[in-house]
């Protein structure tokens, strides 16, 4: 390793030639990048425990309003196994932690390369598509609670 160049991240071949890597978004690679600099940053002895705050990846070139699309991209890929936290407020903040698939944990887990199960462009166009399309879902579902909650309050305070 070249002398000053801080800690690396490995990148298998057989990663970067993959479908799953080739179908990323640019949003998605941003995600990626950042966590493998998070990676870095702290030795390689946080995969698993990487944590990649919205102000970060904002700063880092990501629209907030694309970063949960491209973590749920990233883990359709399996190029990111993401354990997602809870929204924040006030003291009852969990933060989410991301794994790189491709590299190991310090606390014995082999890399998993979930990645390797997309063997065709158009099987990793159709796991992208297909997580989007639950994160609408589910999205639309959240919507609707909300309205139900105002409506009830409405109809309350009437």
């Amino acid at each position: 390793m070249p002398t000053g160049s801080g800690f690396c991240v490995p990148l298998p071949k057989d990663l970067l030639a993959s479908p799953a890597w080739s179908a990323m978004s640019r949003q998605c690679r941003r995600l990626v990048d950042a966590l493998m600099i998070e990676h870095a940053e702290h030795g390689g002895e946080e995969n698993g425990r990487l944590k990649a705050p919205y102000d970060t990846l904002q700063m880092r070139g990501m629209r907030r309003s694309d970063i949960k699309n491209s973590i749920h991209e990233a883990g359709a890929l399996g190029i990111i196994a993401a354990d997602l936290g809870r929204r924040s407020h006030g003291a009852r903040r969990l933060a989410s932690t991301f794994r790189l698939t491709w590299l190991g944990t310090s606390d014995g887990l082999m890399p998993t390369n979930e990645w390797k199960a997309i063997k065709t462009d158009e099987e990793a166009l159709a796991r992208v598509e297909n997580a989007l399309r639950i994160l609408a879902r589910q999205r639309a579902i959240k919507a609707a609670e909300r309205a139900a909650r105002s409506d009830n309050r409405e109809a309350k305070a009437a």
